[in-house]
């Protein structure tokens, strides 16, 4: 059976827009365009027909569910201009309107790192602030990273983000005092772990999750007074020292046995989650190696310099296998949608 034959009828690919160029954070929120490129070539490739549409808001994604005839949505919407944690809202919306959205649950979406917690995962301990006002007396002393929740591409993350307690408390004062004025979202101020950094990806596939290998950030090339993070000018600012010192090693140079039980960790990070589809659980290993999971991040970057693309080359899995992969599990959901309707109208006979 052709690929196509998969699909029902065309896919719609959604994204959001984007400010103008001179935006502060113009470049990790217009890099969206770089993943809507890869889903259409593979697209063309797998000779699946698809429409690739922006999306404003809420209300005008509503407004096109309303008139548009495809069934299966490919989800690439990050954030709206008026609201960043509105967009975990796709997902929930779309099925209302009894379409199949690729990626992550609503609730997946929006209680991730909760969920994680709740199911007694090792997570850095932490506080946070939802009005910007800092309360030193919730942290002990130890050093820390402060960063805005509901963001990801290491937005509001930068050299200065981290912090020793309760030597620096004016400046951790001031900081989450700056981010919640930027992004008017809660802040996170979080026990800073140790100098090594993983980032796994995960992909469902068959019914079934599939860890790729693990990446270790490499930050040989730091001075010893800069903090190992990868932060905002290294993701994005391509000029920048940091973006050119902060390579991947896959996989990660690990012994056997750490290596299979960060890919443990990860899988139950997955399920206490809820994920689907496709996942980044990222870790940092204290001075002992032991693993603290920092965000399980339920919708990563596709893009093909992401660190996603880079785990399925060293997988040997083809790019447009992957993205067949997810419109082929939004299509079994979407049957799922089908027979749920049937049963529900025989229900009230």
């Amino acid at each position: 059976m052709p690929i196509k034959e998969l699909i029902m009828d065309n896919i719609l690919i959604l994204h959001n827009t984007f400010g103008p160029a001179d935006d502060p954070l113009y470049q990790s929120r217009a890099a969206v365009m770089d993943q809507v490129v890869m889903v259409e070539q593979s697209c063309q490739k797998l000779g699946i027909k698809y429409s690739t549409l922006p999306v404003e808001s809420l209300k005008h994604l509503i407004s096109l569910l309303e008139v548009r005839r495809e069934k299966i949505i490919f989800n690439l919407i990050e954030e709206f201009l008026d609201s960043l944690a509105q967009a975990a809202f796709v997902p929930v919306i779309c099925q209302a309107y009894g379409k199949s959205c690729t990626g992550n649950s609503t609730p997946t979406s929006v209680l991730a790192q909760n969920k994680v917690q709740a199911e007694g995962l090792e997570c850095p301990a932490g506080a946070v602030f939802h009005n910007g006002k800092y309360k030193a007396n919730l942290l002990k002393k130890g050093k820390y990273i402060i960063k805005p929740a509901f963001c990801d591409g290491s937005e509001g993350i930068t050299a200065d983000s981290v912090v020793q307690l309760p030597a620096e408390t004016e400046r951790a004062k001031a900081l989450v005092a700056q981010l919640y004025r930027q992004f008017v979202y809660p802040v996170i101020v979080e026990r800073f772990i140790g100098s090594r950094e993983l980032n796994i990806s995960l992909m469902e596939r068959n019914g079934k999750v599939d860890v790729l290998p693990i990446a270790e950030i490499d930050f040989s090339a730091f001075s010893d007074n800069q903090p190992n993070i990868v932060d905002y000018s290294a993701k994005w600012e391509k000029d920048s020292f940091v973006y050119n010192n902060t390579p991947r090693k896959i996989p990660a140079d690990l012994g056997e046995d750490l290596y299979s039980r960060i890919e443990k960790l990860s899988i139950a990070a997955w399920h206490a989650v809820g994920c689907r589809d496709y996942g980044r659980v990222e870790f940092r290993l204290d001075e002992d190696e032991k693993p603290y999971i920092i965000e399980v991040n339920p919708n990563p970057d596709i893009s093909i310099e992401a660190g996603f693309a880079a785990a399925l080359e060293a997988a040997g899995i083809p790019y447009e296998m992957f993205i067949f992969a997810i419109l082929d599990n939004a299509n079994e959901r979407l049957k799922g949608f089908s027979n749920a309707d049937k049963y529900s109208k025989s229900s009230r006979r």
